[in-house]
């Protein structure tokens, strides 16, 4: 994926972090982590999953909800499983900008208008 593009319009800090709020909710199934490949149970039905690709290298995915079959990209499903697939390193917080994220003074994972800071275990 191409590092942060800020020609994209920028999401809101409100909606960046109600979508992270809401990713913290969800079931996380890992396919194939070394691939980025996950399912993520629906938010508003727990029955079905969307499959989860994620650029291993970055803070970007794809998803297979409605949101993502549209064109959108970085949904809430995605940041749950960027969350698990970066667990290791520590717990991520995501930003609409750079400016944002630099001002936590942690390391940063860019990705498709999203950044991610990374806060140590």
């Amino acid at each position: 994926m191409e590092p942060y593009d800020n020609t994209l319009p920028p999401r809101s800090v409100v909606n960046v972090k109600r979508l992270q709020r809401a990713s913290r909710k969800l079931d996380v199934i890992p396919l194939d982590p070394p691939a980025g490949r996950y399912m993520v149970e629906s938010a508003s039905r727990p029955d079905e999953l969307y499959e989860v690709t994620l650029d291993p290298s970055g803070a970007s995915g794809s998803c297979s909800c409605p949101w993502g079959a549209h064109g959108g990209v970085n949904c809430k499903h995605v940041l749950a499983a960027l969350r698990a697939h970066h667990a290791e390193r520590g717990a991520l917080s995501f930003w609409r900008s750079p400016d944002d994220a630099r001002r936590q003074h942690r390391s940063t994972l860019e990705g498709e208008g999203l950044i991610a800071t990374v806060r140590p275990r």
